[in-house]
């Protein structure tokens, strides 16, 4: 896993955030009407073309399914009866989700920019709890977390490097105690960048692969601000509270 710190650059777009996962299309159908000794068959141009790893999964009264594979699945009941059909990814996608933090100075805007790598392991049970765009769901669990929002409104977020420092470390920590939860899907963090937006423009930190990153080592450097030193942060997600104090 990449972790970024602040660094200019120029060039990049952070706010891009167009991959659309799991459904990347869907169409309305109308149910195929029996036929005197006849089995109804739909139309195979009824259907939106898959894309690779991706399948068809069938609304049909509310219910989701995927059809049976093989000549016959035109004729099957999942396929002829279906009011609706969605083309789901289920081949892996990074996708990026960017959190805008509050802040309490006009001037700037911190922006807390993280990369998941996700994968469909059940398509069925995807769309079932509702995710069609995982983006939304990405960006609610960035969000949910208040003391990350606290670190992000502090006024010395722009002049102090330390605090950027210990976003970064509060973002991964409660990944990996609390990881996003979507059911049917696998969601790995992959990168975090943060960046400030001021004086018109952004200031942003570089990925680094996680073959380069060197192994923790907290050394002597007081990296948190919180006045122990070497110590690592100690609350729940890694991190202290932005007054200082030792728990949440």
């Amino acid at each position: 896993m990449a972790v970024s710190f602040l660094e200019d650059s120029s060039g990049f777009d952070l706010m891009q955030t167009d991959v659309r996962f799991p459904v990347v299309e869907s169409a309305s159908l109308t149910p195929v009407p029996g036929r005197l000794f006849r089995t109804p068959r739909r139309r195979s141009d009824d259907l939106p073309e898959l894309v690779g790893g991706s399948v068809h999964v069938f609304q049909t009264n509310e219910q989701f399914a995927v059809a049976p594979s093989g000549p016959k699945m035109l004729m099957s009941e999942v396929v002829v009866k279906a009011t609706m059909v969605a083309v789901v990814l289920t081949r892996a996608q990074v996708v990026p989700a960017v959190a805008i933090l509050p802040s309490i100075n006009p001037e700037y805007r911190l922006a807390l920019r993280a990369s998941y790598n996700c994968k469909v392991h059940n398509p069925v049970q995807v769309l079932t709890a509702g995710c069609w765009d995982v983006r939304p769901e990405l960006l609610e669990y960035l969000l949910g977390d208040p003391k990350l929002r606290m670190l992000g409104a502090r006024d010395d977020v722009v002049r102090n490097p330390e605090v950027s420092q210990r976003i970064l470390a509060r973002t991964i920590a409660r990944n990996e105690l609390e990881p996003p939860d979507i059911p049917g899907m696998r969601v790995r963090l992959v990168d975090v960048t943060l960046a400030i937006h001021h004086d018109g423009g952004w200031t942003v930190g570089q990925p680094q692969s996680a073959e380069q990153s060197e192994p923790y080592d907290p050394g002597t450097r007081d990296l948190f601000g919180d006045g122990h030193g070497n110590g690592r942060p100690r609350d729940g997600y890694g991190t202290y509270s932005p007054d200082g104090d030792e728990r949440e």
